[in-house]
Order: C-alpha cells, then structure tokens, then sequence
C-alpha cells in the first residue's frame, strides 16, 4: 500500500484527514469503452509485467538504474503497480504479515460499520513502526484499465522491493488475494537513458502543474516530485478519460480506498496510467496514446483538495 508519513501528534491529524476527505455520491457507472491505440515499448533493455487476476508475472531480479517497464494489463478489472523499497532489515513476508494484512483488518471492520476516524486510528497502532519510517515508494503504473498497457521509466536503487495492486474485488484487496511480489533490483546497472518528454509534470501540495500540450497520437510526460506533504499520502498523478466531465466527483469518490465502493469496479472514468509516488527530487516518465477527447490529471488521495487538472485534445 502507499505510505504514511506519521509520528506523535501527527498521528491525530491524519486521523482527523481521514475522516474530512469529502464523502462524494457513491453511484459509480462505466463510461462507454474507447478504441486506444496501446502503447507500445520503445526500445533497449524493457522489463515485461503482466498483471492478471490476481498476479504478477515479471522477472524475479532485474537491474539498477533507469529502467523501463512495459505494463500489459489482461484482467477484468483496473490494476496498476506500486514498487515499495523495503528496508535492509525486512523481509517480503514480514511486509505481507504486518502490512497488507493489517490493510484489510481494518478495512473490514469498515464494512463493519467503523468510521474512517476510528478506522484510521485502528491502522496507526497496528502498523509496524518501520513501515512509516522505512518503506520508500520508489513509483509504478498510475491505474490502467483492462485490455490496456503502458510504459514507465524510473530509477531504482538496488534492494528488496515489493510490487503491488491494492484495487478491490469484492470488498478484499488484490494484495489479500495475491497480487504481490517481491522483485529484487541488483546492483548491476542498466544500461539504458530516460526518455525525452513532450509533457512536464510538477507535483506539488496540492497542485498538478503541466508545461507543454497533450497531442493526439504517442506522447511521452515527465513528473518531477517536488514535494509532498509532511503528513500523510505522498502525492502521484493518474490519467483519466472522461466521457462525462460532471463525473469527476465519481472518481475522486471512487479514488478514496477507506469508501466501501472505493476502488471497486466498475471505475467510473477510463483509466490511461500516471506515475505512483516517489521520493521528493525523482522524476519519473510515461508514455501514452491519446485519440481526441476530455482528459484530466488526478491524484488518488487529494484530488478533493482541488488536485486536478482538465485538459482537451482535439
């Protein structure tokens, strides 16, 4: 899962976050599918995952370095990847036993009737330390529909990493249902360049600033980390299409895994892809094909801070 940033006092305030983010209308619909062209990989040393219900299938070590990854996605639902460094003194299977199952603990006793405030105040007692202190998000996919792929490129220290999808599936976590694994990146380096951008994206608290313009055809976004809050859910940004632009709320909604619908399919936008958080001063990359239509930037947990960003491509 995303990390929290968390400690003392802290700890209060985001409870008090948790229970704040805006409760929007839970009727989610599908919008209409569209015919995107997939992308396709470019060139050079391009690691394969294929997401299926429910796993990964990627390589088990891969190199340093920038490193790209062609994500095809061949389930029924939305999946994505998130890439989480664990630290030295932790294990894969301590991550699982003390982290994603504690996830879904606590999001059962949601179901249960327990409050996002009380919900959240469960989650901070039964994390271990080290998962807010240690665990570094070092990216992934933004959510990617079904029948979709997209390509990312981002740098990796070496380590033990955990590969991720939380969406839901009847109210359990892909993780709970298998949809983990541990990939270990080596010290042996890649031998490979970032990409050159058309789109530069900067995330800041609580903004989503582009430079350039979104074409029809292949287009290839940086997204530069400046910051993140000091508190809580780092920041990231997805791409979304949007059949009906009143349907943002939806997704904002549906964005919240703490909603008992969130995260559940049917998403209520086409989702295109996006970068998952990074440490402050990274920058990752994404390439995507866009045909003519309302998009918009999104982030998954502040998009009802206002982090959202509109655009057309005509």
């Amino acid at each position: 899962m995303k990390t929290f940033k968390l400690s003392g006092i802290a700890m209060i305030i985001f409870i008090v976050f948790l229970s704040c983010r805006s409760d929007y209308n839970n009727s989610t619909s599908k919008s209409s599918k569209i015919n995107l062209v997939n992308t396709k990989p470019d060139s050079g040393d391009i690691i394969k995952v294929i997401a299926k219900d429910f796993s990964f299938q990627v390589d088990d070590e891969i190199n340093s370095g920038w490193t790209t990854f062609n994500f095809e996605n061949r389930g029924h639902t939305v999946h994505f990847f998130l890439l989480n460094l664990l630290p030295d003194t932790i294990s894969y299977s301590e991550y699982h036993e003390k982290v994603s199952i504690p996830f879904q603990i606590v999001f059962d006793s949601i179901k249960e009737g327990m409050s996002k405030a009380d919900a959240g105040g469960m989650l901070g007692k039964i994390l271990p330390g080290w998962y807010f202190s240690g665990v570094q998000s070092m990216g992934g996919t933004g959510f990617i529909d079904q029948g979709k792929t997209s390509q990312i490129t981002v740098n990796l220290i070496p380590g033990t990493y955990v590969m991720e999808c939380y969406i839901k599936e009847k109210g359990v976590f892909h993780t709970t249902l298998g949809m983990m694994k541990e990939v270990k990146v080596l010290e042996e380096s890649s031998n490979i360049n970032p990409p050159k951008p058309n789109i530069k994206i900067t995330l800041t608290n609580h903004l989503i600033t582009p430079i350039g313009e979104m074409k029809k055809g292949k287009n290839t976004v940086s997204v530069y980390f400046k910051e993140h809050p000091k508190i809580g859910l780092g920041n990231d940004v997805h791409l979304i299409k949007l059949a009906d632009e009143s349907k943002i709320d939806k997704v904002i909604y549906w964005l919240d895994w703490m909603n008992i619908d969130g995260l559940e399919p049917p998403s209520p936008a086409e989702f295109l892809g996006g970068i998952q958080e990074m440490p402050i001063g990274s920058i990752g990359y994404f390439t995507v094909h866009l045909e003519s239509g309302n998009y918009a930037w999104i982030s998954e947990s502040y998009g009802a801070l206002g982090m959202v960003n509109k655009f057309s491509v005509r």
